[in-house]
């Protein structure tokens, strides 16, 4: 049974409205400060209310893709409409994120080595761009979790992570090259035997990537690259650390906006190698500039759709920041100090009747 609102006193509901009343007028911080920054991004495409400096950055300029045809002709604007996956029975449009079936023409993808995205429990597989790459590459991609990860060579297995001690992908190509004897890994991307993406967000990242199954294979970073995802990360809570991000978006570094997702980090990484060791997924040997390798650039080929489209329906609607608001802390503050104002002039109210009682007056 539904439980009933306690009764309130008159001067309850008194307080209260005169509480809600001061709080309106109270504006959470200058609209036109809102204003003024989407008039200056006005040439930019924004995709958040409530981050007007985040805009949707540009993709990657030169990227090789096979022809979207496919997808336009299964999308909305093609006339299509969404279909059922015929094994958990799922609403999907292109593929299904979860049995890994696909409902469209797709190119295929071959990779020197293989590759697995490590999923985290909390996200869920419609949002990780892993899954996008399992679709591309299917017989060299494997989607699992930490404990389900094979026993891979820690010497030539590769883990993609930040890490100050972790080596750059050339370095890691020349290391297991000189441990592999001769004529070994001709063919199969210079003897790397696999690399791990932690597919999931960076406050969780860290912690799977000390798994058991995780903590001993050789850490490795990428050269710096900004990204082309639509992901943006909400303000700080604390005002050091809002500090801190506007203090290294203003110098150039990375403010947390600008890391790769993990279909970026995998075609990336491909890249470098490429570059670094010269070996084509066929076993020639093709020596090549990073802006001359593009046999993986198809990797993004669900993602270079997904930034299209976002930016497409972005650019339709019509724009409306919402103003910074204050923290939470804040705000408990504010209303904390307006009850303790409304408690007040109730006491003051009732001290006032009660003398105007003791004095005889009607």
């Amino acid at each position: 049974r539904p439980r009933r609102k306690p009764a309130m006193r008159e001067g309850d509901v008194a307080g209260r409205q005169s509480t809600s009343d001061e709080r309106d007028e109270v504006p959470s911080t200058s609209v036109a400060e809102a204003d003024a920054l989407a008039g200056e991004l006005k040439a930019k495409v924004q995709i958040s209310r409530r981050r007007p400096d985040f805009t949707l950055p540009p993709l990657h300029k030169d990227l090789h893709l096979s022809s979207h045809a496919p997808l336009e002709t299964a999308s909305s604007e093609g006339g299509s409409g969404r279909v059922f996956c015929r094994s958990c029975k799922s609403s999907r449009r292109f593929f299904c994120h979860v049995c890994l079936d696909a409902y469209t023409e797709r190119p295929t993808v071959r990779l020197p080595c293989r590759a697995y995205f490590i999923t985290d429990r909390k996200e869920l597989l419609s949002k990780a761009t892993g899954v996008q790459c399992a679709m591309l590459a299917s017989e060299h991609v494997t989607l699992c979790r930490s404990h389900e990860l094979p026993k891979l060579d820690p010497r030539r297995t590769a883990l993609l992570f930040p890490d100050d001690e972790a080596l750059t992908v050339p370095e890691f190509a020349a290391r297991v090259a000189s441990e592999e004897p001769a004529g070994v890994g001709a063919g199969d991307g210079g003897g790397i035997e696999a690399v791990v993406i932690v597919d999931s967000k960076w406050d969780g990242a860290l912690t799977i990537s000390r798994t058991e199954q995780m903590k001993h294979l050789t850490r490795v970073r990428l050269r710096s690259y900004k990204t082309a995802f639509w992901r943006f990360h909400p303000h700080p809570r604390s005002q050091g650390r809002r500090d801190e991000m506007s203090a290294a978006r203003e110098a150039g570094r990375d403010d947390g906006d600008d890391k790769l997702c993990s279909a970026e980090a995998l075609m990336f990484f491909l890249r470098e190698l490429h570059v670094a060791t010269g070996q084509h997924v066929d076993g020639d040997w093709r020596p090549a500039a990073a802006s001359e390798c593009h046999c993986f650039d198809d990797l993004l080929w669900y993602f270079a759709w997904q930034h299209k489209t976002i930016a497409a329906d972005a650019s339709k609607r019509e724009y409306h920041p919402i103003p910074p608001q204050c923290r939470k802390s804040a705000r408990r503050r504010e209303n904390a100090e307006r009850e303790q104002i409304a408690r007040d002039k109730r006491a003051s109210a009732v001290r006032d009747g009660e003398s105007l009682g003791e004095g005889g007056e009607p």
